[in-house]
């Protein structure tokens, strides 16, 4: 897990240099272990490294150079299959200096050209110059576990890297907000992809490759999507017995590390089953983590204790607090690079900090809930049920007649009818926190097609296999993976996924829905692939949930650090929101908590990256006007 940046200039560009140090040092804290550079003799490529080693300590340096410049190669992440792939590639002729992945995959690449993706099964975003037809790849995994950023500069040139502040430590383009796109900020919770809240900052979407040619013509385009994959078991025990093998098979690949790795274990089936599959493939005990915090409603340590107790490993528990937020918020800000209404940001922040004084590697089950149905928006409310089964004019008449009484409540009308004509958006509707009645009264009217509809569209299958697909396309990798990566490389710690082997993947979303929840019950068939890893005290537990106490914030100093951040002389000079809405949700905080932890986090974003461009989290006092 490390960090990347660099600059791509087509021949026809002008030379110009990008402050590489200073964009090496915006990423520090994504690989501490030493930096590398690699300038072409033309100067039309610039390239940074900074490296978190985890496999072969020794001699993986990057960025990696093959014949004096000929390819240049950069990888951020790991290829989890690359002793198979070095194999393959040794017996074709392929002789390595290296003992690690990047070098597998810079041999693949030139063994399969851009094919060589195709052969990978890992979490990586990765940059390969080839010289010779002076041209740049992008890539970005499948899943999207980890980002990659780039910038079309005025004179033709690619600006790329891991995060978007390495981006402007170049020099070389400014920070500006792309204010048309603040009313998709609202409906998600995250501008989708390709774009970012950032005037001509693109992300490349997950499945996604870039590639710059010599003559200035970029092309992106699509290598993956989620799709159900053929040949699976259609009947329970056969689909239970195919996904935990192959789940088994992800968990083995991503135990290999030459540094201490450890596994963050809930009270839940997906990191129960994680540490019970990795105890078959580790030799000596392995090393679990679970966190409680001081004064919360949920404890689920006693729940992971059973786990732990089964399988023998060394278990930590962790008690931390959620006070003082305050102080942490700059941080939040300035890893995130883009706000996220995501508020389980800090406990995960403070959970990586902790772990990384003990280990450079945790895994964690993000993707089981996607690929198992374990969210309730899968599943239509009963409420939901009782309206669709009104006649649709008898719908037609009332629902404008319970607009006027409640707009919110005609909206969530609305929303139930999404149900079968567009899904993705029912999902949508599910997950923002800013539903029509509300952007209106921020300012924000005009209706907008979610992500998760054309994520939906794309899919072929039964709607509940679409919906995850929709997720996994979505606020899989725009929310939980974002948030994932941004608080483990805080810290310096790498954040693996087994569950998100793309092989695990097409396999789940090949299942019909009364073999995956069976009877309509949440996570029916991984509950038994758990069967008979997991106490069943973890198997009948109820969802819990992550998330931060964010109502109880506003008991606190944080309710006037919010009123004074949302009114204070640069936010209203902004002019992006109503201020009469504005007060509206001011004066209710306990109501619209999490619409205000949203807007107060957006402010403090463009206080850290636009307003002030800060190389390092600045302090909460340097951000607030006096």
């Amino acid at each position: 897990m490390c960090g990347l940046a660099g600059l791509f200039l087509p021949r026809s560009a002008p030379p110009i240099r990008p402050d590489l140090a200073a964009m090496l040092r915006a990423i520090a804290h994504r690989g501490p272990d030493g930096a590398g550079t690699h300038i072409s003799a033309d100067g039309r490529f610039h390239a940074g490294f900074a490296r978190l080693a985890i496999i072969d300590l020794a001699t993986s340096d990057q960025p990696l150079v093959e014949e004096g410049g000929e390819r240049v190669f950069l990888g951020n992440g790991e290829i989890y299959n690359y002793r198979d792939l070095r194999t393959e590639l040794e017996v074709q002729g392929h002789a390595f200096r290296t003992q690690g992945d990047m070098e597998v995959g810079l041999k693949a690449w030139r063994q399969h050209g851009i094919d060589f993706v195709n052969r990978l099964n890992g979490m990586y975003a990765l940059a390969a110059y080839d010289q010779a037809p002076h041209r740049l790849l992008l890539v970005r995994d499948r899943l999207g576990i980890k980002p990659v950023y780039w910038a079309q500069l005025p004179n033709g040139g690619i600006l790329f890297a891991s995060e978007i502040k390495a981006l402007f430590a170049s020099g070389l383009l400014e920070a500006r907000i792309d204010e048309s796109l603040l009313d998709s900020w609202l409906i998600h919770g995250y501008v989708p992809a390709p774009h970012t809240l950032y005037k001509g900052i693109n992300k490349l979407p997950p499945g996604h490759w870039l590639r710059a040619e010599a003559d200035g013509s970029v092309v992106v385009e699509r290598y993956w999507r989620p799709r159900a994959a053929t040949g699976v078991p259609t009947d329970a025990e056969g689909a239970a017995r195919h996904l935990s093998d192959l789940l088994e098979d992800s968990v083995r690949l991503q135990l290999h590390s030459d540094v201490p790795l450890g596994i963050l274990l809930s009270g839940g089936i997906d990191s129960g089953l994680i540490t019970a599959l990795a105890a078959r493939h580790s030799t000596t005990p392995l090393h679990t983590y679970t966190v409680r915090f001081a004064g919360a409603a949920v404890d689920e340590t006693p729940l992971a204790r059973a786990v732990s107790e089964r399988y023998g490993t060394r278990h930590t528990e962790l008690e931390l607090g959620l006070d003082d937020i305050c102080t942490h918020l700059p941080a939040l800000a300035w890893h995130c690079d883009e706000p996220l209404f995501d508020a389980s940001l800090l406990p995960n922040q403070l959970i990586n900090a902790v772990l990384g004084k003990e280990i450079r590697v945790v895994l964690n089950g993000s993707g089981g809930d996607e690929l198992f149905a374990g969210y309730g928006r899968y599943f239509p409310l009963k409420s939901e049920l009782r309206w669709l089964n009104l006649p649709a004019p008898l719908r037609r008449l009332v629902r404008p007649l319970v607009g006027l009484a409640s707009p919110e409540r005609a909206w969530q009308l609305a929303r139930a009818e999404l149900l079968n004509s567009d899904p993705g958006a029912y999902l949508a509707g599910h997950t923002t926190q800013f539903p029509a009645p509300w952007r209106a009264r921020l300012g924000y009217g005009c209706p907008i097609l979610p992500a998760h509809s054309g994520a939906f569209a794309a899919f072929s299958g039964p709607r509940q296999s679409g919906m995850l697909a929709a997720d996994l396309e979505t606020y899989l990798p725009e929310d939980l993976l974002l948030l994932l990566d941004r608080t483990t490389m805080a810290a310096s710690v790498e954040g693996r996924v087994p569950f998100l082997d793309h092989r695990l993947v097409e396999a789940a979303l090949a299942l019909p829905p009364e073999i995956r929840t069976p009877g309509g019950g949440h996570k029916g068939l991984e509950r038994r692939m758990a069967a008979e890893l997991l106490p069943e005290s973890v198997l009948n537990a109820p969802k819990q949930g992550f998330a931060s106490p964010v109502p109880a914030w506003f008991t606190g100093p944080f309710a006037k650090l919010c009123r004074r951040l949302l009114t204070d002389r640069r936010s209203r000079a902004r002019g992006w929101f109503d201020p009469t809405g504005v007060r509206t949700l001011l004066a209710d905080p306990a109501r619209h908590a999490f619409r205000l932890y949203a807007l107060t986090m957006l402010e403090l974003t463009v206080r850290t990256h636009m307003d002030g461009c800060h190389a390092a989290p600045p302090s909460l006092e340097e951000l607030v006007d006096g």
